[in-house]
């Protein structure tokens, strides 16, 4: 078997900013769950093989800088889970912790679930509180680390129910239960012909925010042709509507604007900080990438002159260079790579910064 490895992929907020991904997981899906896969936009699967050793997991995670994405695991792997968190606690790694629902009804709890049951040292709730409480989980987990709760099995489970609530009128009662969710970060997927369409997340999106949720962002999905198979075969059981939108539509991209409207209308947040290295790692890797991940965000919002913005956030990844004291030199302007309008908005963030 091939030892355990670190993919890298290019951290954005498309992808929920993970940089690093394991080469082997768990089998995932054999209970017929799906679930998205965050890193590449695809449905996860099995990628074969024994699970990882926790000692290869703990070494890759103390090793790495930025963003390190787990997926979920069989109940079973609760272990390799919780060492992959105190490895990231010790070695300041920021994690993005995958979670699925299990349905609608406990999407929004199935976070502070996950903590309660399989965060190490986890303490019991006080008498009288919820299971769920966030008091309870936030502090079993790094202050950089993301519980994201991937909505996609939920969606498709509950096709049917949704299908007539839509019917109904234009703020059907669907079943998104109140449940604490405010620090969790629920994650859409946004699937071309279905999940992107208005009616749909016009719908869901003030429900979201009834339930107590602060945070849902969007996952665009991008299926091969065994993906988009598999989703509409599911599909077509409760939702002919939906499994014809998939099956038969087209490659584009999903509409992120009909989301972004739709959330802001329910007063939701749409958009993941970056998360961020912490001690030990040294606090100018900490500058460099929330400097490239702002430089990323005007790279999207830029009419012109995007490419700029991109090009100075990958050197920032990249090269680990100690920016804020080349400001202070006043060296910014022999950085090659450094041209404007991304020098500039880089002069006027650490002018800020240093403000503050």
């Amino acid at each position: 078997m091939t030892s355990l490895t670190l993919r890298e992929h290019v951290a954005e907020p498309a992808n929920l900013w993970i940089r690093r991904s394991f080469s082997r997981w768990p089998a995932v899906g054999e209970d017929g769950r799906l679930c998205c896969d965050f890193a590449t936009g695809g449905l996860r699967t099995a990628d074969g093989g024994s699970s990882p050793a926790a000692s290869d997991v703990r070494r890759l995670v103390r090793g790495a800088a930025d963003v390190v994405y787990v997926p979920p695991l069989p109940a079973e792997c609760a272990p390799l889970r919780a060492a992959i968190v105190e490895a990231a606690a010790a070695a300041g790694a920021p994690l993005v912790l995958h979670v699925v629902a299990e349905g609608v009804s406990v999407a929004l709890a199935a976070g502070w679930q996950w903590l309660r049951q399989d965060a190490p040292h986890s303490p019991l709730p006080a008498s009288g509180a919820s299971p769920f409480s966030p008091v309870v989980a936030a502090g079993e987990l790094p202050e950089n680390a993301t519980v994201a709760v991937d909505l996609l099995d939920c969606l498709v489970t509950e096709a049917a129910l949704l299908r007539e609530k839509l019917r109904d009128g234009p703020q059907p009662d669907l079943p998104f239960a109140p449940v604490p969710a405010r620090h969790a970060t629920l994650v859409w997927p946004l699937v071309g012909g279905w999940t992107d369409q208005p009616g749909v997340l016009e719908t869901a999106m003030p429900r979201f925010a009834a339930a107590g949720a602060r945070r849902v962002v969007p996952r665009a999905m991008t299926f091969d042709a065994r993906e988009r198979h598999l989703l509409a075969e599911r599909l077509e059981r409760t939702w002919p509507e939906a499994f014809d939108a998939v099956f038969h539509g087209d490659d584009s991209p999903p509409d992120e604007a009909a989301f972004r409207s739709a959330a802001e209308a329910a007063g939701l947040e749409h958009h993941l900080p970056r998360p961020l290295p912490a001690p030990p790692l040294p606090a100018r890797l900490r500058l460099a990438r929330e400097l490239a991940g702002h430089l990323i965000e005007l790279g999207d919002l830029a009419v012109t002159g995007g490419d700029a913005y991109y090009r100075a956030a990958r050197f920032l990844d990249r090269d680990e260079i100690e920016i804020e004291a080349a400001a202070r030199e006043g060296n910014l302007d022999v950085l090659p790579w450094l041209e404007d309008p991304a020098r500039l908005a880089v002069e006027q963030w650490l002018t800020a910064r240093r403000e503050d």
